[in-house]
């Protein structure tokens, strides 16, 4: 770990990446060796081998004495002979599930998208003493074997915030009778993912998350007087390319966001592996994902994520039937 004036740098393990396969998510856990609550400001993150970093999730956890650190807590998923996830396996708990901040990452790196600053906000996100990070990491293999690890960053307040940081996420049934993209189909229309807000918030980011048939996404509120408002149009979503879009609103409890997303499942998609077979929901780049990431800030510095909403609008991966 590096320290400096307001700054904190965190180094993540080293991994082997073979030059082909599957590589399932896995966690890690490293130490943070904070010994009083810490207020971020910024977070950045830094794979040194972006070419085989499908994502990088991060979370805090209290620290346990059974802790293992730097090895990999791993997420292992049964695919049938086209590598293809099997459908009905059990979502499995594990320590970031059970007790991480809000059971889930509550930041992520994808392409595109390396820094999350809050400071012009007058906001910051909490770890809190005695607090494990554990990063979630998903790498893809290129054809060439390489050691590669990753950096996180950062930047310290000099005191506690009256605003908190959170991050959420919204998403599309996971199960196959919903989210089936016929093959060949070249404008395929995804179950809405949706979130009914449990208090005031103000919306500072959205970026939208699919893979490389997603085509375009778009987020709409409805607020409690029945005004429906478009507040994130993107008609020519990259899997290469997914930046975070900042802007500030203020909804009041009671709204309701609406995530709407189209794929593309056809010959003329020059990124899709496949366009002749039926894609469901899954991790890796040649399945399919559809969230939409959204960044609030709140005026309770104790909240807890999962407060947020009147219910989870998170379906687990691993129920998808």
């Amino acid at each position: 770990m590096e320290v400096g004036a307001g700054l904190i740098v965190l180094d993540g393990p080293e991994f082997d990446v073979p030059a082909s396969g599957v590589i399932d998510w896995f966690w890690v856990a490293i130490p943070s060796n904070f010994t009083k609550d810490i207020w971020i400001t910024s977070i950045q993150f830094q794979p040194l081998d972006p070419a085989v970093v499908h994502h990088i999730g991060i979370t805090f956890v209290p620290h346990s004495p059974e802790v293992k650190y730097s090895e990999p807590i791993w997420d292992r998923v049964q695919r049938d002979a086209d590598l293809i996830t099997i459908p009905g396996q059990p979502f499995l708990q594990n320590v970031v599930t059970r007790n991480g901040v809000g059971g889930r990452e509550q930041d992520t790196y994808v392409p595109g998208h390396t820094i999350s600053d809050y400071r012009r906000y007058n906001a910051a996100r909490l770890i809190p003493a005695n607090t494990d990070v554990y990063l979630n990491l998903h790498y893809t293999p290129n054809g060439h074997p390489l050691r590669s690890h990753v950096r996180v960053g950062f930047t310290v307040a000099k005191e506690a915030p009256k605003r908190q940081v959170l991050m959420v996420m919204v998403s599309a049934p996971s199960d196959r009778e919903h989210f089936r993209i016929p093959a060949n189909d070249a404008d395929w229309i995804s179950p809405p993912g949706e979130a009914t807000f449990a208090r005031d918030v103000e919306i500072f980011s959205m970026m939208p998350h699919m893979h490389v048939r997603g085509k375009s996404m778009t987020y709409t509120l409805t607020y409690p007087d029945g005004k429906q408002e478009t507040v994130l149009n993107v008609p020519r979503y990259d899997f290469n390319w997914q930046p975070e879009y900042n802007t500030s609103i203020k909804v009041p409890k009671g709204s309701k966001l609406r995530v709407d997303a189209h794929f593309d499942n056809s010959a003329s998609n020059r990124y899709n592996p496949n366009p002749n077979r039926d894609v469901f929901y899954g991790e890796q780049t040649w399945e399919e994902m559809m969230t939409g990431y959204v960044g609030v800030i709140v005026d309770d510095p104790n909240l807890d994520p999962r407060q947020l909403f009147e219910k989870d609008p998170m379906t687990p991966l691993r129920a998808a039937q």
